[in-house]
């Protein structure tokens, strides 16, 4: 009877990775502002998990002051491992307490770093971002200069203000939204 090969860690980790590849992950979590399904740890991890127990790969994620750490050791040989690192920030969240912020920040660093060592890819978030910074402009309220163009054409041209504010759908000038504004300008400009 043959002899099997015992796989270097190079070889168990990308074994692991196809492995991986041929499962089929759903992506379960979802950025409601965004509009964009992701990745959470409960999608992979358990699949992570079992591939590694079949491979002989043992998992231990560290996180520290300003970097995290998931390593990837070879069970049969412990002192063999590989390495990889994120730097880390724990986020001021409004509503939440120090350890919720602790948390969020761990979640995250665990999430990238097991992206990162089973090659897990996903939509390049990067570009969802810049097209979702058009919109969060958009939503944004008019600025001090449309504010007081605003103010002036309705001044100018005798617009009843409480009329103006229910045809807006907003309670005063100040909350004008940017998207809103060019109609609003082009209706009193009409109106000289």
């Amino acid at each position: 009877m043959a002899e099997e090969k015992k796989l270097n860690i190079f070889q168990k980790i990308q074994k692991a990775r196809v492995e991986l590849q041929k499962r089929d992950i759903k992506k379960t979590g979802l950025n409601k502002y965004s509009n964009y399904k992701y990745f959470e740890l409960g999608d992979f991890l358990p699949h992570i998990n079992e591939i590694c127990d079949e491979l002989g790969l043992y998992t231990e994620f560290k996180y520290g002051e300003e970097e995290a750490f998931l390593y990837v050791i070879d069970s049969d040989n412990p002192d063999i491992k590989r390495e990889w690192r994120t730097p880390v920030k724990i986020p001021a969240l409004k509503g939440c307490s120090d350890i919720q912020a602790i948390g969020g920040s761990q979640t995250f660093a665990r999430r990238y770093l097991y992206m990162m060592a089973f090659e897990i890819a996903e939509t390049d978030i990067v570009d969802i971002a810049e097209v979702d910074e058009d919109k969060q402009e958009a939503e944004q309220r008019i600025g001090i200069v449309h504010l007081n163009v605003m103010k002036k054409l309705i001044e100018e041209t005798e617009t009843e203000i409480t009329s103006f504010l229910k045809y807006a759908g907003v309670e005063k000038l100040e909350d004008i939204k940017n998207k809103d504004y060019p109609e609003l300008l082009k209706l009193l400009e009409k109106k000289k």
